[in-house]
């Protein structure tokens, strides 16, 4: 039996949303748009689906951005996994942590049970970026408001996939913000908006860099084989990163707030890309079918070129950086994240203006959730898609013309319905192919059958 206080909670959330925001392709919806006319003291209830690290951390900045924040709901593939997260986040998070039991969900379909929960009123997406388009559309059909970790798509069909439920947001009222944080970082922000004043002119190139170690693989020789070894679904989920039907590859996965910096700064994506990549340390078969290094030119419609380049190789110099070239000088941005520092020079090496990333900074991770809550509050319900979704595929358009060895069109994407993972999540066996070879691989351009 539900308590009193449900009750008049989902009474109060059926009354704040305009009727005609309730159908949704065949779905009736309740979208929480948790405000009130009293100023907004209604606690926000967040779930969380993926519970790794970044989705233990987004709701450690969730809960530092605003009062009366509470964790009530847990889902993850792994009981383990969920199990090490919920203790951890207890200490952390301390008082605002308040998941019962029956609020830990596991399994292929534990996103689901999570969404489907009544005293969610957010959802905190931190799967493996692969599935985030299926967590994202399960939390708008229960009416639930998000919070959806970069990227948000891996490829063409995910990313047309995530446009949609944009339009779906919209049309019920229910929030949307990514987890681009450069673009709430109060340093980064004037950096960029010294650019688009005109501070060195016109752009006409960029050099953007995302080069950086060796990452994490997880279990040991027993547990893969537990796992069901290299194509068990549960070796790829655990070990995500390896597998570019979950990650869309490091290009994707990582170097993408660069790429969504320089789309920032030249106000879209570009027209095309070319270039190449491969792997040579990741030789093994429990790295999965990524590279390990992407050397991309991307092209943008006012002719300039941007040349980008990423790396994950250990032992090798690590460089994380943008510059950005104009006819009248450069701008070099070098981020981390509350302390990005940049330096504006023209040709002579003079300095045309300068911020060391400390003055008047915020915190870009906490940001994200206060824009995201505030907008909740008041009712006026932010949906950023768009730009992160375009991102995403500008990485994948990058990512394809390395695998293929042919340019991808920013059309091509946009005509294509390729789709790099199965159609359904189970813990069946999923065997994948090995790494792309350029010359054999082709990128699926042909649009989906209509019939």
């Amino acid at each position: 039996m539900q308590s009193e206080n449900q009750s008049t909670r989902r009474k109060f959330i059926k009354q704040s949303v305009p009727a005609s925001a309730l159908a949704v392709t065949g779905a009736t919806l309740f979208p929480k748009a948790v405000h009130s006319a009293s100023g907004g003291d209604e606690s926000i209830r967040i779930g969380l689906v993926g519970c790794g690290g970044r989705g233990s951390g987004a709701v450690t900045d969730a809960v530092a951005a605003t009062a009366n924040v509470k964790l009530v709901a847990m889902a993850d593939l792994a009981k383990d996994r969920l199990d090490q997260a919920a203790t951890n986040l207890e200490t952390g998070i301390g008082a605002a942590f308040d998941v019962r039991p029956d609020a830990r969900f596991v399994g292929p379909e534990s996103y689901k049970q999570l969404c489907a929960h009544p005293d969610v009123d957010y959802v905190i997406h931190t799967t493996p970026p692969g599935l985030r388009y299926l967590t994202l559309r399960e939390a708008l059909m229960n009416g639930k408001h998000s919070f959806v970790e970069k990227p948000v798509c891996v490829d063409p069909f995910t990313y047309h996939h995530v446009l949609e439920s944009g339009k779906i947001a919209k049309e019920t009222g229910l929030a949307i913000v990514s987890g681009t944080q450069y673009r709430r970082e109060n340093s980064y922000k004037a950096a960029i908006q010294q650019i688009h004043d005109g501070l060195i002119g016109e752009l006409t190139g960029a050099y953007q860099y995302y080069c950086g170690g060796a990452l994490w693989t997880r279990g040991t020789a027993a547990d893969w084989e537990r796992w069901g070894g290299f194509d068990g679904m549960e070796y790829q989920m655990r070990n995500w990163l390896y597998f570019a039907w979950l990650s869309g590859d490091h290009i994707t996965e990582q170097a993408i707030h660069n790429i969504d910096a320089v789309n920032w700064a030249f106000g879209g994506p570009p027209v095309a890309a070319y270039g190449s990549g491969g792997r040579i340390s990741r030789n093994d078969k429990q790295y999965g079918n990524i590279y390990d290094h992407f050397s991309i030119d991307y092209d943008y419609a006012n002719g300039a070129r941007v040349a980008f380049k990423c790396r994950q190789i250990a032992g090798t110099k690590g460089r994380v950086t943008n510059r950005f070239i104009g006819t009248k000088g450069t701008m070099d941005i070098r981020p981390s994240p509350g302390s990005t520092a940049s330096v504006a020079k023209d040709f002579s090496g003079k300095r045309l203006w300068n911020n060391n990333g400390r003055t008047k900074n915020n915190l870009p991770y906490v940001e994200e959730h206060k824009a995201l809550i505030a907008s909740i509050r008041a009712g006026d319900p932010i949906v950023e898609i768009q730009g992160v979704a375009d991102s995403s595929i500008t990485a994948t358009i990058g990512r394809e013309a390395a695998y293929s060895g042919q340019e991808i069109k920013f059309t091509d994407a946009l005509a294509s319905r390729m789709k790099l993972g199965p159609d359904d999540i189970t813990l069946a066996s999923n065997p994948v192919g090995p790494a792309p070879v350029p010359g054999q691989y082709q990128f699926i351009t042909e649009p989906e059958p209509t019939s």
